[in-house]
């Protein structure tokens, strides 16, 4: 039908022309309401509200205000809604929906404010342990961040849809099946992510420690959310899942206060006992003259008769972290034993073997010819 063949029926039809006008004046009147309500109670609640902060010296209020504006004009619009149902005539269904339109507004206005004053504050580790008693890392804060807002928003979903009359029940249900065949799909994705959790918050190591596995040594250059690449002392790169690392037992070098020096020397058995205690006496005042090894740490004592040495065993704690400056003293200390060895006239033990011969090759070939000449002997008698 075109519009000629319209107007002829449009003047027939006077009188439905006119209920739809008459319809159509409420919900413009509610309309025009609508969005003046909205200028008015933002302007009137907004105002006041500025004028407060505006005396503050701290940007804090200041921010919270500009980031309720949003959420505060949404819930004006609900109200709104609700408000006009009951001025105006509506017939029960029109008044049921708006209603109930509105108040799901105004649901959503309120954890939208949530979220937005959330994103504000976010979480910090002083206002976090002032709060709670509890200390977390800085840098598990984004990822707490995401899932608190994350937390709020399907929290307010939730209320929304019950409000507009959905089987939450059931859908809850239904994303729950879903959800264990994502998780199924995705455990690894989901595993490695509670091990980021677990490495930021339990601290093991951080980037730039040197840490040792029972799969990798190296230095740590970055911890993501699924997984940690470590620089190995061949310099190759090595990406580890995160929860890799939290099964496996870690060993941070770089945390160490000091280092342990245990070394075993090895003496041969010409040593006399005057001697072994010569040496021990001074390699001990040696390690004691150390301003680098906590002299409290200090053993040496002879441990045992080896089956080619004597052993005496050297023991200490060396207050120097570092590998290179542990090893420069290392060093020192080492060349010092053995110029006191030298000095002492002794000499070190080196695996070795003693073969005793009970008889020479010409005791051998003698007794040789003794028992043929008795076997010749014997063999004539017969």
């Amino acid at each position: 039908m075109d519009l000629l063949d319209l107007l002829p029926f449009l003047r027939e039809q006077p009188q439905y022309i006119q209920r739809i006008a008459i319809d159509m004046v409420p919900f413009l009147a509610a309309l025009l309401l609508i969005v003046v309500l909205r200028w008015l109670l933002t302007w009137i609640l907004l105002r006041p509200l500025r004028a407060v902060v505006g005396r503050s010296s701290s940007d804090i209020d200041d921010r919270l205000l500009e980031a309720s504006v949003s959420p505060m004009r949404l819930a004006v619009i609900g109200f709104s809604l609700i408000l006009v149902t009951f001025i105006f005539s509506f017939d029960a269904q029109v008044k049921n929906i708006a209603v109930t339109i509105g108040r799901a507004l105004l649901i959503s206005a309120v954890f939208f404010g949530v979220v937005r004053w959330f994103e504000v504050l976010t979480l910090r580790p002083d206002a976090f342990a002032r709060l709670t008693g509890w200390s977390i890392p800085e840098r598990l804060l984004p990822f707490l961040n995401t899932v608190v807002k994350f937390l709020i928003i399907a929290l307010g979903v939730i209320f929304v849809l019950q409000e507009l009359q959905f089987d939450v029940a059931a859908l809850i249900a239904s994303l729950g099946v879903v959800g264990i065949g994502i998780s199924l799909a995705s455990q690894n994705t989901v595993s490695n992510m509670f091990g980021f959790a677990a490495i930021v918050s339990d601290n093991p190591f951080k980037v730039g420690d040197f840490i040792r596995t029972p799969d990798i040594t190296g230095i740590v250059e970055n911890v993501g959310v699924r997984s940690t690449r470590v620089r190995q002392l061949d310099q190759a790169l090595i990406t580890v899942p995160n929860h890799a690392l939290t099964d496996a037992v870690v060993v941070n070098l770089s945390r160490m206060e000091k280092r342990r020096l245990d070394v075993t020397l090895t003496f041969t058995y010409s040593t006399t006992a005057q001697q072994m205690r010569d040496v021990i006496q001074r390699i001990r005042e040696l390690l004691e003259t150390y301003e680098d090894i906590d002299s409290e740490t200090v053993m040496v004592h002879f441990v045992d008769f080896n089956s080619s040495s004597l052993d005496v065993r050297v023991i200490c704690q060396v207050l120097l972290p570092d590998f290179r400056q542990f090893t420069a003293l290392k060093e020192a200390v080492f060349l010092d034993i053995m110029g006191i060895v030298e000095a002492l006239g002794l000499d070190f033990a080196f695996p070795s073997r003693s073969l005793y011969i009970e008889s020479t090759p010409e005791s051998i070939a003698e007794q040789a010819q003794a028992d043929e000449g008795a076997a010749d002997s014997t063999a004539a008698q017969a």
